[in-house]
């Protein structure tokens, strides 16, 4: 009895483990929850992670073809323009020989014409200088002829360095302030004498040349004492003379020959 009464007491209190299971329950109820809810928050992000991994990845898919064909436009575009470049270098190389080639062409045909202009040019030279020889020589014996009286004779020479002789029987003596009782002439090569300015004067009438314009090279003996030859030029050489004459008696030096010379050196 005594056992019976204490397993069953109506009137007694609850014992306290009921108690303490009930807050195990409401406990693991709780933990549950939370951790279903844990698992739903998980989810979402997973869920939510993959989203946006399969988002971005679907963006990138979508950008690399535009991209790739951005990129075989551009390539595209910069071949075409290479290749337009390398055409266009290729032109103006071309276009670059081309005119080479021309102005090789030019300058062996301006060589040749200036070859020839040349030969002809010589030629003509030639044939311009003997004119020119000619010419001055028909000038100069134009003036000489002006200078010669009508009577005056004019023969060519031997001697290279003559050009014509020329002698006129209407030449006469220089007047001289000289006199003499013998017939062999005192004759005088000392410059400033009375004998010898008859002699310059002489030369000078029968040349033509004025004292002031004449160079006295040579005055000399002519082989005698009544005979003496004189060589003269201009002051500018163009005109060169030797002179031949003699003595009259008491009349003066006459002139008695005349040689035009192409240069007074070696005339002497």
């Amino acid at each position: 009895m005594a056992e019976i009464g204490r397993r069953y007491n109506p009137n007694g209190k609850k014992p306290k483990n009921t108690d303490k299971k009930k807050m195990d329950k409401i406990l693991n109820v709780l933990i549950g929850v939370v951790a279903a809810l844990i698992l739903v928050v998980a989810g979402f992000i997973v869920i939510g992670g993959s989203h946006n991994k399969d988002t971005k990845s679907d963006k990138v898919a979508q950008q690399t073809p535009q991209e790739n064909e951005s990129e075989k436009d551009n390539i595209v575009e910069k071949d075409s323009k290479e290749l337009e470049k390398e055409k266009a270098k290729q032109a103006e190389e071309a276009k670059k020989e081309k005119a080479d080639a021309a102005e090789e062409e030019s300058d062996a045909q301006a060589e040749d014409d200036n070859s020839s202009s040349e030969q002809e040019g010589t030629a003509s030279d030639e044939d311009n200088n003997s004119a020119s020889d000619e010419t001055q020589d028909n000038e100069e014996s134009k003036k000489d002829s002006d200078h010669y009286s009508h009577t005056a004779k004019v023969e060519e020479s031997n001697d290279p360095n003559v050009k014509k002789v020329v002698t006129d029987s209407k030449w006469k003596p220089t007047k001289t302030k000289q006199k003499e009782s013998s017939d062999v002439h005192n004759s005088s090569y000392t410059k400033g004498s009375l004998d010898w300015n008859e002699k310059i004067k002489t030369i000078a009438h029968t040349t033509g040349l004025d004292e002031n314009d004449m160079i006295i090279w040579y005055v000399k003996n002519g082989g005698s004492p009544n005979t003496s030859i004189g060589i003269v030029s201009s002051k500018d050489k163009t005109k060169n003379y030797r002179v031949s004459m003699e003595w009259i008696p008491n009349k003066g030096w006459k002139p008695t020959k005349l040689e035009v010379l192409k240069t007074h050196q070696g005339a002497y």
